[in-house]
């Protein structure tokens, strides 16, 4: 990581490739690291962020798929993510 950048989250908002979906004032990256979220959870945030902008009612879908998971394996998931 360079020496300039002195955050994470400031690495991946000058790392974005592609794309202005995720150029905003607050960036999922932000949200996924302070709230400390599991993956599928962080997926949701990013589809439902995006969807405007992006894929429309799809990104809804996949956010309603990776939610649905989460719920079906909330136990297992809260043990690895959430001690």
């Amino acid at each position: 990581m360079s020496q300039q950048l002195e955050t994470l989250a400031d690495y991946i908002k000058a790392r974005q490739i592609g794309g202005n979906h995720y150029k905003t004032k607050i960036q999922p990256w932000d949200v996924f690291l302070d709230w400390e979220m599991d993956p599928w959870l962080c997926n949701v945030i990013k589809y439902v962020q995006r969807h405007a902008k992006k894929n429309g009612i799809e990104d809804l879908e996949k956010a309603k798929h990776y939610l649905e998971f989460a719920i079906e394996n909330y136990d297992k998931i809260k043990a690895v993510y959430y001690k």
